[in-house]
């Protein structure tokens, strides 16, 4: 089967797995579609949820069944409801574009090592925006297989131990859309309502100690028995004016917070349709996605970044969707994708030198890395960057604590076996008294040695402690808001910030 009539066929099964139901409109929520409002796309984003008998405000009117009723206050109140239905591929390795010519042998490879019948499953679709074709398509080699969800996640834990320096990960499959049953009771007498309650402002919604300003078409879904989920269709801009203040300083240079408006924004087309495939939203309002911002005015400046790069996504090889990744600070020096998440090799996420001029180290030489921790190299090491450089002690009791689930004993020895070119290690032996443990992934690393700022250090044993020194904060793929900091006080446009951190890469305008 070739790639073609392998992604016809997975966008069939996506389509006709869904099994049919009463409402349409509820139906196609739970599918990557999406509707327009003056060519900018509409996206739907879980705000939060609320207890099952809640008071809503503010309203004019609610559609019921497709019905519009009159009323001011209502409550919602859960009869009935179905979950939807998932289940689950076991994804063994993502494959590059650059792989997909040789895919059949890496399907065998697979095959051969797990005895399980094996295939190469598609993720995204590709849209067509006004005159732009966009694909954010992505390939990954799994089981042939649907498994229901204990099936899956035992299988994940298995092949996980097996497979350490692969991402072995679930992709979910929506068979069944979710459904329920309401009474929405209110000052005229109360109403039975199929599914999702689209709900039509006076003023500004009001739910319990919430209040949500009066934009975009909200509605309500039941959750579960107890619980019912707000959600809000609108415009892709105004959900990026609203991510924005969460992951950027306002004081940050007009450019760098205008590169950050297009990788937020590229990160919204970039998720689409992979993500809360059993829910009637495209994404959530929390880090999982990207973290909204709801219930508070915008500053002028953060709309304005907004408004100059309006419908600007970061595009590669000419129509598909970077993924845009970003931490705090890189240090000085960015890392690869897949020494991080052990994800296909993308070109435009290789480890770069965030500085003017490269240096002539290799960070993945721990001698050379300690030369490098006594430079300020990189990020201009501006104040507000507590972790450009940095230094953390562990005493040996607190050390033996972090790593006492594994039954090493006292802890005698750190060894990191390998680090990518940042430095950063993504794979660490921890000797002890009764015991050797390796631990693969720089997060996995960090979060044992209690939330360490990067896996990007060198470690001392002293008398009674670990002595650590490192540089950066986060995982170091992509763009380093530091960085984009200062080079926007050095005057670069954001394009130039963009074209430093994603190389190959190009800002293209969807509308």
């Amino acid at each position: 089967m070739n790639i073609l009539k392998l992604l016809v066929f997975s966008i069939l099964f996506f389509i006709l797995g869904l099994g049919a139901h009463e409402d349409l409109d509820f139906h196609l929520k739970h599918s990557a579609s999406f509707s327009f409002e003056n060519s900018v796309p509409l996206i739907r984003v879980h705000i939060k949820n609320y207890k099952s008998g809640v008071r809503i405000g503010g309203l004019s009117s609610f559609n019921c069944n497709k019905k519009s009723i009159k009323a001011e206050n209502i409550q919602v109140v859960t009869d009935k409801f179905t979950p939807a239905v998932t289940k689950y591929k076991l994804s063994f390795q993502e494959i590059s574009h650059s792989q997909l010519k040789s895919y059949t042998i890496l399907v065998d490879e697979w095959k051969k090592r797990t005895g399980k019948n094996v295939t190469i499953y598609v993720t995204g679709a590709i849209f067509s925006i006004n005159k732009s074709r966009i694909d954010n398509r992505e390939y990954f080699i799994t089981m042939e297989e649907l498994l229901e969800k204990k099936a899956a996640l035992k299988l994940l834990t298995n092949f996980r131990a097996r497979y350490p320096s692969y991402n072995i990960s679930l992709i979910p499959i929506l068979t069944s859309t979710s459904s329920s049953k309401a009474t929405v009771k209110t000052e005229r007498g109360s109403f039975k309502c199929t599914n999702s309650i689209e709900l039509f402002l006076k003023g500004s919604l009001v739910i319990d100690e919430d209040k949500y300003e009066n934009s975009g078409n909200f509605f309500i879904v039941p959750a579960s028995r107890r619980n019912i989920s707000l959600a809000k269709e609108a415009s892709i801009e105004k959900l990026v004016q609203r991510i924005l203040p969460g992951e950027m300083y306002l004081s940050a240079p007009l450019d760098t917070l205008k590169a950050q408006a297009v990788a937020a924004r590229t990160d919204i087309f970039m998720q689409l349709g992979k993500r809360h495939v059993s829910q009637p939203w495209h994404i959530c309002s929390e880090v999982h996605c990207q973290k909204v911002i709801w219930g508070k005015k915008i500053q002028k400046k953060f709309l304005q970044a907004v408004n100059e790069t309006k419908g600007e996504i970061i595009l590669y090889d000419g129509s598909y969707v970077a993924r845009a990744p970003y931490c705090s600070s890189a240090g000085g020096h960015t890392e690869d994708i897949r020494n991080v998440w052990f994800t296909a090799e993308k070109k435009y996420l290789k480890g770069i030198w965030d500085g003017d001029k490269p240096l002539n180290l290799d960070l993945r030489r721990e001698s050379d890395l300690a030369t490098f921790l006594n430079t300020d190299y990189g990020e201009d090491n501006i104040k507000m960057n507590k972790r450009h450089r940095w230094k953390k002690e562990i005493t040996f009791e607190e050390m033996d604590k972090h790593l006492q689930r594994f039954k090493l004993g006292k802890i005698k020895k750190l060894v990191a076996i390998k680090r990518g070119v940042s430095g950063r290690i993504y794979k660490m032996r921890f000797e002890g008294t009764k015991g050797k443990k390796t631990i693969h992934g720089e997060l996995n690393i960090r979060r044992l040695l209690g939330n360490m700022n990067s896996s990007s250090f060198i470690v001392r044993k002293l008398r009674n402690k670990w002595a650590f020194k490192g540089m950066g904060w986060g995982h170091g793929v992509g763009m380093s808001q530091i960085g984009a900091i200062s080079l926007g006080r050095k005057g670069k446009t954001y394009k130039y910030i963009l074209k430093r951190y994603y190389p190959g890469t190009e800002v293209k305008s969807l509308y």
